[in-house]
Order: structure tokens, then sequence, then C-alpha cells
């Protein structure tokens, strides 16, 4: 039994490292009583993320504001797996004030740079 939630993220090795590509997971999930659209990119180094132990990742967060969710899950998914470039986003439709919250973060390990690769990326979250 996992001590905390980031012991739900599990890695396992990259057989492709020498290769440029994006892993992408989109998932519906609920962290208390709000609902999101969550979705992790990322350019993986040495390690790939398990997609049923982020599952369970996500099951375990605390619910908090989307900003500080967002932050913390990619902190902990770097932690794990440590890639080349990583982007997370949330998304939360129509909250009890009626507004879309949009969050997106980055991060990339230092010296890490294929700005025409990333440019290429399709966009995450289309329309409203």
């Amino acid at each position: 039994m996992p001590n905390s939630e980031k012991d739900n993220l599990i890695s396992f090795p990259n057989p492709y490292r020498r290769k440029t590509y994006t892993v992408s997971v989109t998932q519906d999930v609920t962290i208390g009583r709000r609902a999101y659209q969550f979705v992790v990119r990322y350019i993986p180094d040495k390690l790939l993320l398990d997609n049923q132990g982020l599952n369970s990742y996500l099951d375990q967060r605390e619910a908090d504001r989307a900003e500080t969710l967002a932050h913390d899950i990619m902190e902990d998914i770097m932690d794990q797996i440590i890639p080349k470039w990583i982007e997370v986003n949330l998304r939360q439709k129509h909250n009890k004030f009626g507004q879309n919250i949009r969050v997106t973060m980055t991060d990339r390990q230092p010296g890490w740079e294929d700005d025409a690769f990333l440019n290429r990326l399709p966009p995450v979250f289309m329309g409203g």
C-alpha cells in the first residue's frame, strides 16, 4: 500500500531513448468535488510513466486550486521520470461561478531544446 499519492507514480525504461517523441495521456478526473479534464504530454528521456499508476495517483489527489494542482502534479511527475520536456494541462468547465478555467504548465531539462519539434505539437484543448 503506497504511503502517499506520489508512491503510485510508477516508471519503466524507455525502449526508444534515442528518439524524440511525445507521450500524451488525457483523462477526466474528479478531485474533491471538482471535475477536470487532465492532459499530460511529455518527451521521455530514460523513463516512461505507467498509465495505471498515473490513474491511481490522480485518484488520490486532494482538492486544491487548479494552478496548485497543475504545478504539484507536474513536479511529482518530473521527480519520477525526469522527462526532457513536460506539459500539464487542467481544464475545469463551468465552475461554481460559471467560469471555464484552463491551466497549462511546462518545464524541461536544463539545456534541452527542440523548439521546432514543440512548435509542431497540436493544441491540447480545442474550442471552449
